[in-house]
């Protein structure tokens, strides 16, 4: 006599179903209405934000010459949080302040006019997704960087001439007495003479740390970017009347030498300036996805109710989750400012076609996106 085998249905949490089975948790959701996060298709996340006190210009610091941390901000998302912090340091430029020959001024004045690239700051960061686990950097990591590399100078937020060091003066008066002087302070009555014949500029570096993923982070890390970038304070810097007019001699090819002038550059732990950004290009980023709902994973209202088959393509706002993630495969991501001017469009066709209603109807989410978040502060 055969013995009879009992079938038991399994049955997983949701989360895990969204693990195992992305693409049937997600269809499942969507045929109720519903995303697995229980926002609606066109809904985003509340973004909290903060200057998390570490920066040297926080009250807590007060320029403390121990903290190098020129801006800073804690964005939260979700479960997921952004660090960023600022620090910075000074280059030579090639050309010196004072001296350049006009000829050579108008051909560079012509060539930056073509040249737009050139007229706008950049910033290098570093983003750093926390796993739990040291190692070295993931592709997405080094892609995320350079990303957000381009579209800072591409998009013109850092007016290159903000990046611009005036070079103070230290002086040491008849009474022991130490003052420090700088020319946009003093004006033109300030004697040149006893300046530094050469020209420094600010670069800007940006760590960005990434804990509790939940989502695509290129939007989230730009985000907490220019946030950061809003409150950074660039310290002011000086050199000491002794090393103006200081020369040590340069071995150059063959045996001849010249003369250079050495400068030590040193920082005003008092004193800083706010950066100034082109406020006309900055926007904030809005990520997107279009997926199309397979008619199989529908629910029918009724059993004898038979199923149409039709796809309908659906708009997602700030994807967030695993299932997202990974099944809307055709996405957009946009950095637009309040009035719907684009500072940069990424689109990706994975599947789903993106219409250009899709694309007006997402344009027009993102502004009201960054027209929201701008008003945070």
């Amino acid at each position: 006599m055969a013995s009879s085998i009992e079938i038991h249905p399994i049955t997983f949490p949701p989360e895990v179903l969204a693990r195992i089975a992305p693409d049937l948790s997600i269809q499942r959701h969507l045929s109720l209405g519903v995303r697995p996060c229980l926002r609606q298709f066109e809904e985003f996340r509340n973004i909290e934000i903060s200057d998390g006190g570490l920066s040297r210009s926080t009250d807590l610091f007060h320029n403390s010459e121990e903290n190098n941390i020129l801006g800073s901000n804690v964005l939260r998302s979700g479960k997921t949080i952004v660090i960023t912090s600022i620090t910075g340091g000074f280059v030579e430029e090639l050309l010196p302040v004072h001296g350049i020959d006009e000829g050579e001024e108008e051909l560079r004045n012509m060539t930056m006019q073509h040249d737009r690239i050139s007229q706008f700051g950049a910033v290098y960061p570093v983003v750093e997704v926390e796993r739990g686990r040291m190692g070295a950097p993931t592709d997405e990591e080094m892609n995320l960087s350079q990303k957000i590399y381009n579209c800072i100078l591409g998009s013109g937020v850092i007016p290159k001439s903000s990046l611009n060091v005036s070079v103070g003066r230290r002086t040491t008066n008849p009474d022991k007495s130490v003052s420090i002087t700088y020319p946009d302070e003093e004006g033109p009555e300030l004697d040149q003479q006893f300046l530094p014949k050469r020209k420094w500029s600010y670069v800007l570096y940006a760590k960005i740390q990434v804990f509790s993923r939940d989502g695509p982070l290129f939007e989230l890390c730009w985000n907490s970017l220019i946030y950061a970038l809003k409150n950074t304070k660039l310290p002011r810097a000086f050199v000491d009347e002794k090393t103006t007019d200081l020369k040590i001699p340069v071995r150059v090819r063959g045996r001849s030498a010249a003369i250079r002038e050495t400068y030590d550059i040193i920082c005003d732990s008092h004193k800083s300036i706010p950066l100034v950004l082109n406020s006309k290009n900055v926007g904030f980023a809005s990520n997107f996805g279009v997926i199309d709902l397979d008619p199989e994973a529908r629910l029918p209202e009724k059993e004898d109710e038979m199923q149409v088959d039709q796809e309908d393509s659906i708009l997602l706002a700030d994807l967030q989750g695993e299932a997202e993630e990974s099944s809307v495969l055709s996405t957009l991501s946009i950095i637009s400012d309040e009035k719907g001017n684009l500072k940069h469009l990424g689109i990706i066709g994975g599947g789903s076609k993106v219409t250009t209603e899709t694309i007006r109807r997402s344009i027009l989410l993102s502004s009201k996106r960054s027209e929201d978040l701008s008003t945070k502060n």
